[in-house]
């Protein structure tokens, strides 16, 4: 009777022991989607902390690339802009003086004048 009471003892222990760990299954709580995420990318954090060093130096390095270069394009656009201004003021000085010679010639002379000056101004 003693080895039908063990077989009956290992038995039950079996029987619980798979009913507690179906219920522990069974109760426990599902893992957030935020948990499940980080639960897979846990073996890749340590990748991911070295391509973000590498990722924020190569930043920096081209923020002072950019500042540079925009340094540079903003001296060529102030040099252009000047060299528009004297242009502009060379077409203005030459639509004066026509101006005056068509004031001092009067008539005939003006008219064509103005027409020429209109030519040469592109109207």
């Amino acid at each position: 009777m003693p080895r039908n009471d063990t077989t009956d003892f290992l038995a039950a222990f079996a029987v619980g022991t798979v009913l507690g760990i179906g219920a522990t299954l069974l109760m426990r709580p599902e893992p957030s989607p935020k948990e499940r995420v980080i639960r897979q990318l846990k073996p890749y954090r340590k990748e991911l902390k070295r391509g973000y060093r590498q990722v924020r130096g190569g930043v920096g390095r081209g923020a002072e690339a950019t500042g540079e270069f925009t340094g540079e394009l903003i001296d060529a656009g102030k040099e252009l802009l000047g060299e528009f201004r004297g242009e502009v003021a060379g077409i203005l000085a030459d639509a004066r003086d026509e101006l005056k010679e068509l004031a001092r010639g009067g008539g005939r002379d003006a008219a064509r004048a103005a027409r020429r000056a209109g030519r040469k101004l592109g109207l």
